[in-house]
């Protein structure tokens, strides 16, 4: 996938159990950025990354989520990953991302994925994307060309 900040769906998974954690299980809009987090010279990540920023109000979820699975369905490319001159206009920055892809995902044609989340066509048909699939490294059970290319 190519570098840059994205708009789509997430979902961290809580256990079945009466210990699930509140904000588990349930579909968060989210900002995603795909890359190397260039803004601190000499600090870029040597591989890239996934960064999730879920679009919540305070108290929809508890504690952070380190360490615990995540779903995430990236649906429009918002702008390029660039290196910004100081903190504050990567701050200034994220909040604009945030702001348009609260508009853009409360707005069809996004807001119709995030009821579907799960459910990803593959050649005409819906296929269930859940608990199972992947590996230690991803949890894709299918490998397609995404359609923004």
């Amino acid at each position: 996938i190519p570098n840059g900040v994205y708009i789509g769906w997430a979902m961290v998974e809580g256990s079945s159990s009466d210990e699930c954690r509140k904000g588990r299980n349930i579909i968060h809009k989210a900002v995603v950025n795909v890359g190397y987090s260039p803004t601190f010279e000499g600090e870029e990540n040597k591989e890239k990354i996934v960064e999730a920023h879920l679009i919540v109000k305070d108290g929809v979820i508890e504690g952070d989520f380190y360490g615990e699975t995540m779903r995430l369905e990236l649906i429009g490319f918002l702008r390029p990953e660039k290196r910004f001159p100081s903190f504050a206009d990567l701050i200034a920055a994220i909040n604009n991302d945030v702001e348009n892809a609260k508009t853009s995902l409360s707005d069809a044609p996004y807001s119709l994925y995030g009821s579907k989340f799960h459910q990803v066509p593959l050649d005409g048909d819906k296929v269930w994307v859940g608990k199972t699939g992947g590996d230690a490294h991803a949890s894709f059970e299918f490998d397609r060309t995404p359609f923004w290319k």
